[in-house]
């Protein structure tokens, strides 16, 4: 018999790479809570990653630990030597 979890995580994992468009999020389902790890760069793509995974885990908690980096210009030209 197929583990539920790990088919549930396999579902939402594809559903981050075809509507979030994410594929560095880690999954991992715990009972009825799926727990989602990882950085995205802007806090549009968290919500995003998270709303995907609410469509693809239906009546399973979501606890979403994805955190947001933010990616800078650099203030002056890098000096290499």
């Amino acid at each position: 018999m197929t583990d539920p979890s790990a088919y549930i995580s396999a579902h939402i994992q594809e559903r981050l790479a075809t509507e979030a468009h994410e594929l560095g999020i880690r999954v991992d389902v715990r009972g009825d809570v799926v727990h989602l790890r990882g950085q995205v760069a802007s806090e549009e793509q968290r919500r995003d990653v998270e709303e995907a995974a609410r469509a693809a885990a239906e009546g399973h908690r979501i606890c979403n630990e994805v955190s947001v980096f933010e990616v800078r210009e650099p203030d002056r030209e890098e000096r290499i030597s």
